[in-house]
Parts: structure tokens; sequence; C-alpha cells
């Protein structure tokens, strides 16, 4: 199988941890307690998925056609499948395809980790010095904070993502994939001889992800349940306590940046241009606090054109903006931390728009 990955490169700049406990308690801003201030940000984000390519969540167990006979549909004969002897069964929950809320967190955590400077957690790869993962909660790197780490629950919750609840079908059919293989460290170009995985110090080169687009060279044997093009999930994303520059940086992540629209990548045979969904952020349920101080406070919710320009402004305040000369003229003075300062690193936004960027007829 030819290689269909690449990587996106690690910022210059080492991972830049916060405390989040601070002193007394007094600046703590995680999920136990709403704070009682503008700077924070609560509510649910409600998402709408739509499956760019055949997307595939296993669920790694392997059954006899007959036994999804009425829940799976075959395309080409229009019948459900119970003439096929084996099939890889999806993930699924009530007889209706599912996206677990782990599998869609997972993946948008790792366009976060990419374009903030955060650590690199879960690999046993031989990583650059200070890259390592986040192991105590005084010292948590933007991806860590806003996800989560050991002892710490993190700022946002995914549920899962249900096939389209107006449909009355169960959204599954047949599909082909190729064998798939385990990932190759190891592995050496052949044109230049050096690592692919590795530089010229043996430490990793980046974050790998896979592109959207797939020459087909082998031909695809395996039988699997998928949901095919077109179809339709949604779910919702609760968070509590973000900067607007987290939540800003959280909508890019699900590529509602117009400059940089990304596409995500699910489930499985992403290496042969499978999972690719496309996000849209249908409406944002922004929590008032004071809900909790008074019978008479409801949430806010943000829609059309309202929407629009809550996610734009937030996603301004989470890119570095183009200095003014009176900035130039402080840059000698003391730089002091905002909670609310830009994290995204916008040479690592460019080389993952290029892997995962979606056009507008995506």
């Amino acid at each position: 199988m030819p290689r269909n990955y690449d990587f996106v490169s690690l910022p210059q700049q080492k991972p830049e941890r916060v405390n989040i406990q601070a002193k007394d308690g007094k600046d703590k801003f995680g999920h136990d307690k709403y704070q009682l201030n503008t700077q924070r940000f609560s509510g649910k984000l409600f998402l709408d998925l739509t499956v760019v390519s055949p997307l595939a969540v296993n669920s790694g167990i392997t059954v006899m056609g007959s036994d999804l006979a009425q829940q799976t549909l075959d395309p080409t004969s229009a019948k459900y499948v119970a003439t096929i002897s084996l099939i890889q069964s999806s993930v699924q929950q009530n007889q209706r395809l599912i996206i677990p809320g782990s599998s869609l967190k997972g993946v948008v955590r790792s366009i976060y980790e990419a374009i903030t400077r955060s650590c690199l957690c879960k690999t046993n790869a031989k990583v650059p010095d200070g890259y390592g993962e986040c192991k105590d909660i005084s010292q948590l790197c933007p991806a860590c904070v806003t996800f989560g780490a050991m002892s710490w629950l993190g700022l946002v919750h995914f549920h899962d993502a249900k096939y389209d609840p107006d449909n009355d079908k169960p959204g599954f059919q047949t599909g082909l994939i190729t064998p798939l293989f385990s990932p190759k460290p190891e592995a050496v170009d052949l044109e230049t001889g050096e690592k692919i995985y590795y530089d010229k110090n043996n430490k990793i080169r980046g974050r790998k992800f896979y592109p959207h687009s797939y020459q087909e060279e082998v031909k695809p044997t395996i039988r699997i349940q998928q949901a095919e093009t077109g179809k339709k999930f949604t779910t919702y994303v609760n968070y509590a306590n973000l900067t607007k520059s987290q939540l800003g940086t959280l909508l890019i992540a699900l590529g509602q940046d117009p400059e940089n629209q990304l596409g995500l990548k699910i489930g499985s045979g992403k290496a042969v241009g499978m999972g690719t969904m496309r996000i849209d952020v249908v409406k944002i349920e922004q929590l008032n606090i004071n809900r909790y101080l008074s019978y008479n406070s409801n949430s806010s919710d943000l829609e059309g054109n309202k929407l629009q320009t809550f996610i734009l402004d937030a996603i301004k305040s989470a890119k570095p903006q183009p200095q003014t000369t009176t900035a130039k003229n402080q840059l000698n003075k003391p730089v002091v931390k905002s909670a609310n300062q830009p994290l995204v690193q916008l040479k690592q936004l460019q080389e993952i728009k290029a892997l995962l960027g979606l056009t507008k007829n995506s």
C-alpha cells in the first residue's frame, strides 16, 4: 500500500503549561464550578455531522451477514445482507449507527493539539525534550487543560453522535475496505534513505495525519458496515469555563474557521480515504450562570447571524493578530500573560489545512 500520510511539524517553542489550580484556588477554572465572571464561557455546541466519504466506526466484532439482515442494505442489490457470509460490524445503539463521543473527542483533540503549543501524549515515539506528556495538573498544556489529563477531567464533554434521528432507517450499508496494516515507525524513504517518522536527531517529526484523498491501488476485499456519503449525524458538546480563546480554538478544530475549513477523519480506513466528515455548528446554547441565582433567568440560544458573529469573534480571539505600531514599540516591555491570550500557531494551522482542508463543494 502506498504511503498516504504526512506530519504536521511541532511548534518551535515548547509546550506552554499553566497551573490550573492557582494560589488559594482564587483563579481555579475547573469543571466543578461555573465561574461568575464574563471572561469564561459555558454552554452547549449543537453539531450536524455530514459523511463526505464512507464512514465505518468498527466495533471490533465480525458477524455473519444473516445476523444483520434487517439492518444493513446492500447498495448494489438494494436488498438486505442475508447472503453475505461475514461482515465487520460498526458501533451501534438500539440498532442504529452511532459515533461514540470518545472517538469524536479524540479526533478533535488531535487537531487542537496540533495547532497549539501542546504536549505529545499517549505515544511510544521518541519525542523532543520538553514535549513529553503532561503528568502534573499544576503544569498542563493547552490541550490537556481543555480535553483533560490524568487527574483532570477537562472542560469539554462530547456526547455520542447519532444517525439522523428523523430517519426511520438504521443508516447501515455494506461496503468494502482494503486490508490495513499496523504503522511502521522504522520505515525508511526508499528515495532519500531517511527515516520517515524521525528526523536527524532521531526525534519524531511531528503529528501524523491522513489526507482526505486516496489513489486506490489495492482491490478492497473485506466486507464492512458503513454509513454512505451524505448521511447525517447529530450530537452536542458541553463546555464549561472556557476562555474566548479556548472556545475559538475548539471551533477551529471543529472546522468552523472560514479561512481554514477542516474536515474530520473518523473511524476505520483513514489511510484509504474513508471517514471524512464535515461539521456544522447549528446552534450554541450559552449558559447564563444567573439561572442558579434567580428563578427568572434562562440560557440564551445563538442561531443564524448571531451565531456566526459569535463564532467569528471567538475564532479571532484564538489567532494572533497583526501587531500595531504601538504594540511593536512595546516589544521590550515585560510580557504579562493573559488567560485569554491567542493559542493558535498559524504555521501549524496552515500545515493541517493542507492535509485536512475541505473545499466549498465537499
